[in-house]
């Protein structure tokens, strides 16, 4: 008797282990695609434009700005969400003279802005730069906030002097991911 009270109990927990996690496990992988969303968006400077751009040997979907620029998207952002964006200048920047880009994002809920990352890509004096540039942001502290995020480029750094020649920025594959 006392042997098959044991084995029921354990059953007992081990289906109230299996309905928990059913109940409380995470949904499926969300993914907000920012190309889809890119007709919506705000878009500060000239011009905009979403285009299959290669760099190095990948290509990818990209959106094309002008080297000073800003497209801001509205998002909810899901729980435990990350952009991941790729950075790069077009191939027809690489060889010819120039201080590159400087790219940055923002966060805001209408009151406040906070920067994110800020990178600056100048693939004609550093020939590593000649290709997508990976960028992966935690976004989980505006977890369930509608938020608008801010993809910015400026024709220089800072602490250097204006020069948007060569300036061919491009914003690869921007989305928002649950991890």
């Amino acid at each position: 008797m006392k042997g098959n009270r044991a084995v029921l109990t354990a059953i007992v927990v081990l289906v109230i282990i299996i309905a928990g996690y059913l109940l409380f496990r995470r949904g499926g992988a969300e993914q907000i695609d920012l190309l889809a969303h890119f007709d919506q968006a705000e878009k500060n400077g000239q011009p905009f434009a979403v285009e299959d751009v290669t760099l190095g040997n990948e290509t990818k979907r990209a959106i094309t700005a002008p080297a000073n620029g800003r497209v801001r998207f509205r998002v909810k952002v899901p729980n435990d969400g990350w952009l991941k964006v790729s950075l790069g200048l077009k191939p027809d920047a690489w060889e010819k003279e120039g201080n590159g880009v400087y790219f940055f994002v923002g966060i805001s809920d209408g009151r406040a802005y906070e920067n994110l990352f800020t990178q600056t890509v100048n693939p004609y004096k550093n020939t590593s730069e000649r290709r997508w540039i990976p960028v992966v942001v935690d976004l989980s502290a505006y977890s369930g906030q509608d938020m608008e995020i801010s993809f910015n480029t400026r024709e220089s750094g800072p602490n250097q002097p204006a020069d948007a020649r060569n300036d061919l920025p491009v914003w690869g594959t921007p989305e928002i991911v649950t991890r």
